[in-house]
């Protein structure tokens, strides 16, 4: 057997040694790579089910899916560190790759941090870290509270590195390209850790004043009964006004409208409001407290709530706070039922049947201090379990879940506040949209009837939109007071919650932009002019809101069973819904919702001209030249249709 030479055992080691190199790189990298995608996809699924399992409240679940994330984004950060991966930096080309790595692997850290900041902060806020609450037991924790804008300052700069990292990403190369995706997705995942921690900067530095640590703020809640209906919500049948002083919680002031705080029965006072409310004809105001919320826009009826409050006597507020009982039933929907000794157990889905159906059944008129005692306790009862601070954090998302149908609106006279609630959605804001049609129609409850949750609502609307982008609209409402067979119909158009019958005032409002507008209405209703707003008539009793909106009010009366068809016609001008660089035909319209306890459906049905077809979706019925679509009427609602040559 043939010796090697010296020179050939310098060639052979050489060549194991080259060998063992590119082994141990090769080994390295598809282990550090196949840990990056394998670690990446956990870290997703960690941190999305963390949040699933918060939102549902519950915090040792999300808890343990955030540390099985962190788990996972320790293990990205480590592969992007291999030395193999600090090797293979060197080569041109591939360094950039690398370097999104591991700008990656940084990202993920960041943005799994904030995570647990947030999922921290409810645990503060819930108390289920063990340790002291910011609130509890009626109180507020204002040394913890103060220290909340500093905790999202943190939370913040983690986003921020996580965004510029993110950002640094450079997807020019083959090696770095597949990246360019990553990064696209985490821009966009991250996105609601953003919102939140965004709006807790916003948030925050307000919350210790508007919380009383600078001196003593007080709110008044209204509780809107929707069996009586007013424009921006249900009657203001139960007030309660909270006391906030320095982290101390304290309900002075609460009790049934008519008969407790405003006797002998919905008494009238006088009070100063906004000026431009077509509601009423000019200040003072002389008028009992439940009719505050007659305007639509809860801009103006919150400061009328303000002002009537003050006239009766009672202390200055600094805010309005108005719920209903579609948001009072998904407090107990998420925080489980109230015992009652009148009603009984009363969970989510019955409380709208027992408040507002059999309530009003089994109590008759001269039993209604026994409804209304049954009812104001139901109210503390939920108020403690609130101020509890057990389950704040449920009862705030439940809540907060019901403002896009405005069934939790909110009016602060601290400019700050009011344009949070403006940013949240939760303002009540009536406003014609800057482009497009408009559907805004409100009923409003006239005798003090109790069937308002019995009304069963379809606003149809019919378009017939020209080559021009002009259209014809007609919209209209019809209203079924659906009032039970069995019950007894009461006085025939009689006054008071014994009646079965409906008088309404419907309000309806026309886009802006619209021109030769017409209102129809059955035979015995009548326009209702406003009085004392020479200034804001347009004629034919339309008005202007104090919005620069344009109203009309149309007013009768329905029999149990009966129905009413309400609407108006109008032009759109040329150029309304055309796309000037396709050619094609868009028409858009936005429907905004009333609170009402049975939601509304909105119907558009959009006939276009001849040569134009409409460019099918998911649940629109096409027949020729005609798209419908049908919607439930929950929340702010923007239906597209758009036609093609």
């Amino acid at each position: 057997m043939p010796r090697l030479k010296p020179f050939s055992w310098v060639l052979l080691g050489a060549g194991v040694l080259v060998g063992g190199f590119l082994f141990w790189l090769q080994v390295g990298l598809v282990a550090a790579l196949a840990g990056f995608g394998l670690n990446g996809a956990n870290l997703q699924g960690h941190l999305t089910a963390a949040a699933d399992y918060l939102l549902k409240g519950d915090y040792q679940k999300g808890e343990a899916e955030y540390f099985a994330a962190q788990d996972s984004a320790d293990a990205v950060k480590s592969m992007s560190n291999l030395a193999q991966f600090t090797f293979i930096g060197v080569i041109p080309g591939a360094e950039t790759a690398v370097r999104n790595l591991q700008r990656s692997a940084n990202a993920t850290s960041a943005i799994t941090e904030t995570t647990g900041d947030l999922i921290s902060l409810y645990g503060d806020l819930s108390g289920e870290t063990g340790g002291e609450k910011i609130f509890s037991d009626g109180a507020i924790n204002m040394d913890m509270l103060v220290d909340l804008p500093s905790r999202v300052e943190t939370s913040s700069a983690s986003l921020s590195l996580a965004e510029s990292e993110l950002d640094a990403i450079q997807a020019n190369t083959v090696f770095s390209q597949l990246l360019d995706d990553i990064r696209a997705k985490a821009l966009r995942e991250m996105q609601p850790v953003q919102d939140a921690v965004g709006s807790l900067e916003v948030v925050a530095p307000v919350l210790p004043d508007a919380l009383g640590a600078n001196g003593v703020r007080r709110y008044l809640i209204a509780l809107g009964n929707q069996a009586e209906m007013r424009a921006s919500g249900g009657a203001p049948l139960t007030l309660v006004m909270v006391e906030l002083d320095n982290g101390k919680i304290a309900i002075p002031i609460k009790g049934q409208t008519s008969t407790q705080l405003f006797p002998p029965l919905n008494a009238r006072v006088e009070w100063f409001g906004p000026a431009l409310n077509t509601f009423f004809p000019g200040n003072p105001r002389n008028a009992p407290f439940v009719v505050t919320n007659t305007h639509p826009n809860f801009l103006m009826s919150g400061r009328e709530m303000m002002g009537a409050w003050q006239g009766g006597n009672f202390p200055e507020v600094d805010g309005v706070v108005y719920l209903d009982l579609t948001a009072i039933a998904a407090v107990l929907t998420e925080t489980g039922s109230i015992n009652s000794s009148t009603y009984g157990p009363v969970t989510g889905d019955q409380l709208g049947q027992i408040l507002l159906v059999d309530a009003y059944a089994d109590f008759g008129q001269e039993e209604a201090t026994v409804r209304q005692a049954a009812n104001q306790q139901l109210v503390d009862d939920l108020l403690t379990r609130i101020l509890s601070g057990d389950d704040l954090v449920k009862a705030a998302s439940a809540i907060a879940g019901t403002a896009p149908g405005r069934h939790f609106q909110l009016f602060m006279k601290d400019p700050t506040l009011e344009q949070l609630a403006l940013d949240a959605g939760a303002a009540g804001v009536v406003a014609s949209p800057e482009t497009g049609d408009w559907s805004a129609m409100y009923t409003q409850n006239g005798n003090q009837s109790k069937v308002d949750v019995f009304q069963q609502r379809n606003v149809s609307i019919t378009v017939n939109l020209e080559v021009d982008g002009s259209a014809r609209v007609n919209q209209q409402m019809t209203m079924l007071n659906a009032t039970p067979a069995d019950r007894d119909p009461g006085p025939e158009k009689g006054i008071g919650y014994e009646t079965m019958w409906i008088k309404n005032a419907y309000l309806i409002y026309i886009p802006d932009a619209a021109r030769d507008y017409e209102v129809s209405y059955p035979s015995g209703f009548a326009v209702r002019p406003f009085k004392g707003h020479s200034r804001q008539q347009f004629g034919r009793g339309w008005v202007d809101d104090g919005y620069g909106n344009k109203l009309i009010r149309v007013v009768g009366w329905t029999p149990p069973g009966g129905q009413a068809a309400v609407g108006v016609s109008y032009n759109l001008p040329a150029g309304t819904f055309i796309n000037t660089d396709t050619g094609a035909l868009e028409y858009e319209i936005l429907a905004d919702p009333q609170s009402l306890f049975i939601a509304p459906t909105v119907t558009v049905s959009v006939n276009g001209p001849d040569g134009f077809r409409p460019v099918r979706y998911q649940g629109m019925e096409v027949k020729d030249q005609n798209a419908t679509v049908s919607a439930v009427l929950d929340k702010p609602t923007k239906i597209n249709v758009e036609f093609t040559r």
